[in-house]
Parts: C-alpha cells; structure tokens; sequence
C-alpha cells in the first residue's frame, strides 16, 4: 500500500514544547518550610547562610509600599463587606461590623510589625509602623465606604501601631518629620 504525501499547506506543525517545571517553583508556602527545614536539619552548617537570606528579604521593605498596600486594601472595602444584623448570638451594630473588617483588614500588617519588633529589626519595623500609619491617614481622608460607620478606626488603629513599634523603646518617639510630611493632622502621634 502506498502512502500519500500531505500536500505542502497540510503538514502538521510541530508540537509546541510543554513548559518544564521544577518542583521547587510550584511548592507551598507550607511545603516550601518543610523542605528548608528538612535542608537545615540535614545540612546544619547552611544555617547562617539561611538567616543572612531570611534577614536581607526581611530588609527589602519601604513604608509607601506598605502604605499603598493598606491604603488599596481599605478602599476595596464596601458594604457587601459589612457583616451587620441580627445574628445568633444577638444583634451585629454595623459600627461594629465595620470595626471588624477594618480590623481584619489591617491585622497582616499588623503582625509583620510585630515580628520585627520580635526580631529587634528597627528600621523595618519603623518602617512598616510609618506605612500602617500613612495608609491609615490616607485611606481617612479619602474615604472608604465604611468610614462612616467606623470614623474613628483610621487614628486609632494608627496610634496602636505606634504603640506596637514602641513596645520595645518606650523612650522613642514616632519620627516628627514623617508625621509633618505626611500626617501632619495627627501630630498627636508623635506626642
């Protein structure tokens, strides 16, 4: 039996190559920290290679991008966010279900802060602490949707972040000349 040739126009083009992946691009955060701590416990002296690694990617951190990040997770807010209502337990005030999206918002930053307080990283931690506040500040002046039922959350979630930083060096102030570029209607912070 003979074959027939494809015509020029009717040849099938070549298969296009499938990507390769390595299994260490497409891990968990999860799996990612069991295969490290698997790679340290079997190789103890990557240890201080590891921690100069952990402590630069802790290093790469700037208060605008942090506040732009709070700032943009604020006014995604709106009020199919507001869990208010009569609820199981007794009725939900919509300032108070406003109070708890902000807050739930904001809790990551939040504990970044903390563990670099933890971690007696200063300068980050000032950092994030200066982008909580600026985000918080510019997220009230511009408003969100559920300001208005929470008005008073921006200050005074900023002044428990400033609290936070302060934890360890109650003899610091907050930076004056962050406060009077940036914040300047809550001087307060810096009192």
């Amino acid at each position: 039996m003979k074959r027939s040739r494809p015509s020029p126009g009717s040849r099938s083009k070549p298969r296009a190559t499938r990507a390769k992946y390595d299994c260490l691009d497409v891990l968990t955060g999860d799996e990612a920290r069991i295969v490290l701590n698997e790679l340290l416990s079997s190789h103890p002296d990557l240890i201080p290679d590891a921690r100069r690694a952990a402590n630069a990617l802790l290093a790469t951190v700037s208060f605008a991008d942090v506040a732009a990040d709070v700032l943009g997770a604020l006014l995604a807010l709106n009020l199919d966010d507001l869990d208010a209502g009569p609820r199981p337990g007794g009725y939900v005030e919509p300032s108070e279900a406003a109070w708890n999206v902000i807050e739930k918002v904001v809790t990551p930053y939040f504990h970044d802060l903390e563990r670099r307080v933890k971690l007696r990283h200063e300068d980050e931690a000032c950092e994030i602490c200066k982008g909580i506040v600026l985000g918080l500040y510019c997220a009230e002046h511009r408003g969100f949707e559920l300001l208005e039922y929470a008005e008073d959350s921006p200050p005074e979630l900023a002044g428990h972040a400033v609290e936070t930083w302060r934890r360890r060096r109650r003899d610091w102030t907050f930076p004056r000349n962050f406060v009077e570029k940036y914040t300047p209607n809550w001087a307060w912070l810096v009192r």
